[in-house]
């Protein structure tokens, strides 16, 4: 079932990240072997090596990641059914398999997908893993049960060809449960570092608009369309930005950024213009959490 839904790029670790993948099935005696190494775009390669290196620290400060999926989960538990064990599922964006175990225990196969390899080596789970961008997807059409994706798809560069692949890859009546992380984001962190200059120092995120349009246009039907709001408290401002960097996040995805190393008086201006409450420096992101099926297909015969 897996050999039937991947494709494979030979030699692939060779090839520049901006090289399309050969279009031909993938032994899955080679994806059990170890991880298999896709090319993505160019675009990717800052995102790449800012999550591989936060590879180790991702767990440890992932609170709110936690949380959203912690919700997707409810929402494959409202919508889902007993009868899954059979079922092939891609954990999209699996970071260091962090929900992979869980989706395990609700489905027959799961295999963890991640433009990361440091992040999908840094787990012992067993399971299938793929090196690969999900703005090339590496996945047969009509493939795959179930898609979960948390805290990833906004680092794509065009969400709304996105999420026509994954309609694409989907078998007719499969499911995508998504979490995304939109504008309005990051808003302490960018506050504070106002005080310092006019550049961008966070990610631009698409609008809930554009979202609530992008899915629309897709084909797929809504089961649950929800927005919410995680927030992650620290005790100084220094280890709110910190924590930022620690789960990757501080790659950038439009040319108006700040390039170098803040210096210490830098670094002072923009924590002592960090938003307070409580005393506390919270790091808040407005999140929407998606439940699309595909359709099914009629019965031609009827």
């Amino acid at each position: 079932m897996i050999a039937q839904t991947l494709l494979n790029a030979a030699s692939i670790t060779t090839q520049p990240l901006n090289t399309e993948p050969n279009r031909q099935p993938l032994n899955i005696q080679s994806l059990s072997a170890g991880p298999i190494l896709l090319p993505s775009c160019s675009l990717k390669k800052g995102a790449q090596s800012k999550f591989s290196k936060a590879a180790s620290s991702y767990n440890h400060h992932a609170n709110v990641q936690k949380q959203a999926a912690d919700d997707l989960f409810k929402l494959i538990k409202a919508n889902e059914n007993s009868s899954n064990k059979g079922r092939l599922c891609i954990d999209l964006g699996a970071g260091p398999l962090v929900n992979t175990h869980t989706l395990q225990t609700l489905f027959g196969s799961v295999i963890a997908m991640d433009l990361s390899l440091n992040m999908l080596q840094s787990s012992a789970l067993n399971t299938p893993r793929l090196c690969a961008d999900m703005d090339n997807l590496p996945l047969q059409a009509n493939s795959i049960d179930i898609i979960y994706s948390n805290f990833a798809v906004q680092w794509s560069a065009d969400f709304a060809q996105l999420l026509k692949s994954l309609y694409t890859a989907l078998k007719p009546g499969g499911q995508a449960y998504i979490s995304c992380v939109i504008e309005g984001s990051l808003n302490e962190i960018k506050t504070a570092f106002s005080a310092l200059d006019n550049n961008s120092h966070i990610n631009t995120f698409n609008s809930e608009q554009y979202i609530n349009q992008s899915v629309q246009k897709s084909g797929f039907t809504i089961n649950t369309i929800q927005k919410a709001l995680y927030s992650d408290e620290f005790t100084s401002p220094l280890n709110a930005i910190r924590s930022i960097k620690a789960i990757g996040a501080t790659a950038q995805n439009h040319s108006n950024t700040r390039r170098g190393l803040l210096t210490k008086h830098a670094l002072k201006q923009v924590c002592s213009a960090y938003p307070l409450k409580n005393n506390k420096a919270h790091v808040s992101y407005h999140v929407m959490l998606l439940a699309l099926c595909k359709k099914k297909q009629l019965n031609k015969n009827r």
